[in-house]
């Protein structure tokens, strides 16, 4: 009995796993028929054997039946069918939709968005222009992720309503992800009614929405690219578009932006360069050149900053405004940050000897390094490791790396100082909060921005700010370096004001890791000849 039991359970488990499959129903279907068929056959042949003596009278009959069961299984195959094609008519019907229009709105989807501008394009004549505008809601994730999504849709379907009736009958509006597309037919719109149109949906969108008595406020940016001049077919319209909105993003939102074939050629410019870049820093292709720092009273070398450079085999020589600031904005410069450093500290441990063991060297650190633990956890990682004198190593950093995180800046400071690293604030004087600095960092150096020294002797008040400067950072006890000076007079004046130290193209261009040996070797030999002269 458990046996039975155990093989009825099994048969129902196979039945229901084969339930619902095309060829188990399709077989299913079939064994009905055949299992009816044959009772009918042999229920009939004995009924009509009961009923009927006569043989010419059976076979007649015989045939009254099989014309019988022909048409009743033809009507009942005709209503079996038709029910299932029904239903597979109306699910491939609703697929399509859900497939072609967005469920909240109704509004045509990109898939079929795709498929009826296409089809426009197609039949356009010579002369016909068209627009296509996406538009995005600012921050829309935010009410999403904040409020709850049933308030987005909500508030979506009420823009919606507010917003369709604005498109003329032959113009399209569709959906796409956070907001919407327009297509529309621009001799509908002469002269400047298209920027009329424009400032009449974002009037329509930018205004107190009561979503579930929430008030909520609404803006939207909107990217425009035109037909035929940003592309011939929808996919490179929306492209265009997209790229305009990201355009108007990187200056602001709540507003719209026409496509600039350049900006977009900018665009596929810097991702090529940060791609090239990403591999130049996997291998290890870039380089450190290095521009001398001078004591001016003796013209003797002190240090050296080191700035990062860039060949790439694409556009050559980069400049580092150009690539920090890509590499900032992708976050590649972690890893430019974490490639100076090393290659200091290495070079340090190097410079632990005769005429270089009491050489500066200065690296310049981001904002984002600047804020980064993970790199500070690494540096004292290399300290340790390379076993080196950090005090002959200085950290520059900028007011601007110092407002963008300034609690983290000033811990990650404190934490480079215990480590034994000379601070440097860079370009002094350019911000509005430097002096703010002096009292709350552990600053060793102010390097003065070369604005004050180009100026030097054409500029009164700025000579006399540049002189205040100075007997700051003395009554503070901080060096104090001069950036930027080109010419004798500049360092003469400097002097004269008992500065003393400078760095700048009078003293020497940024040079290779080779040159700064020669260099240094030179100036070496030549306040040792110094000495041994004064000493006669």
């Amino acid at each position: 009995m458990k046996r039975l039991h155990g093989f009825v359970q099994h048969i129902n488990q196979k039945r229901l796993k084969l339930q619902g499959k095309p060829f188990f129903e399709a077989l299913r279907f079939l064994v009905i028929y055949l299992v009816i068929g044959i009772v009918w056959i042999v229920w009939s042949d004995q009924w009509l054997a009961a009923i009927v003596e006569d043989y010419d009278a059976f076979i007649q009959m015989q045939t009254f039946k099989g014309w019988f069961y022909v048409i009743t299984s033809g009507f009942l195959f005709f209503v079996i069918l038709q029910s299932r094609l029904t239903l597979l008519k109306e699910l491939s019907d609703k697929l399509i939709h859900q497939a072609t229009f967005d469920d909240l709105t109704q509004l045509p989807n990109k898939n079929k968005l795709t498929l009826m501008i296409d089809n426009i394009i197609d039949q356009c004549e010579p002369n016909d222009q068209y627009a296509l505008i996406c538009m995005d809601f600012d921050d829309f994730s935010n009410v999403n992720e904040l409020l709850g999504y049933h308030i987005g849709d909500q508030l979506i379907a009420s823009i919606t309503t507010r917003v369709r009736p604005l498109i003329n009958e032959d113009d399209i509006i569709g959906r796409d992800s956070d907001g919407f597309v327009f297509f529309v037919d621009l001799k509908n719109y002469p002269n400047d009614q298209l920027i009329d149109f424009l400032e009449e949906i974002k009037r329509s969108v930018n205004q107190s929405w009561n979503i579930e008595n929430q008030i909520l406020f609404v803006t939207c940016t909107m990217g425009v690219s035109r037909y035929p001049q940003d592309g011939d077919k929808f996919t490179e319209l929306y492209k265009a578009a997209n790229a305009a909105i990201h355009q108007l993003k990187e200056k602001g939102k709540n507003d719209y932006h026409f496509f600039a074939q350049e900006y977009h050629l900018e665009r596929i410019e810097r991702v090529t360069m940060m791609n090239e870049m990403r591999k130049s820093i996997d291998q290890h292709d870039l380089t450190l050149a290095f521009q001398p720092i001078y004591q001016m009273v003796d013209n003797r070398i002190v240090g050296f900053e080191s700035l990062i450079r860039w060949h790439s085999e694409t556009f050559g020589q980069v400049s580092p405004a150009i690539f920090i600031e890509y590499s900032e904005d992708t976050g590649l410069i972690h890893l430019i940050d974490e490639f100076v450093f090393e290659s200091i500290i290495r070079l340090r441990k190097e410079w632990c000897y005769d005429e270089f063991k009491d050489i500066m060297i200065s690296l310049n650190l981001s904002a984002k390094g600047l804020a980064n633990a993970h790199l500070m956890a690494k540096v004292e990682a290399w300290v340790k490791q390379y076993e080196i004198d950090t005090s002959q190593i200085q950290v520059e950093i900028t007011e601007t790396a110092l407002i963008a995180n300034f609690d983290i800046a000033i811990d990650h400071l404190h934490f480079l100082k215990n480590l034994g690293f000379s601070i440097a604030l860079d370009d002094f004087g350019s911000g509005y909060s430097s002096l703010t600095y002096l009292q709350t960092l552990p600053i060793d150096t102010l390097k003065i921005d070369r604005t004050f020294t180009m100026n030097i002797g054409m500029d009164v008040k700025q000579d006399i700010i540049l002189e205040t400067i100075i007997n700051l950072a003395d009554e503070l006890d901080l060096k104090l370096v001069i950036e930027g000076i080109e010419n004798v007079q500049q360092r003469d004046f400097l002097l004269e004001h008992q500065c003393l130290f400078g760095q700048g193209y009078f003293f020497g261009y940024p040079m290779e890791l080779r040159n700064v040996y020669d260099l240094v070797k030179k100036d070496f030999q030549e306040a040792n000849s110094k000495k041994e002269v004064d000493m006669i």
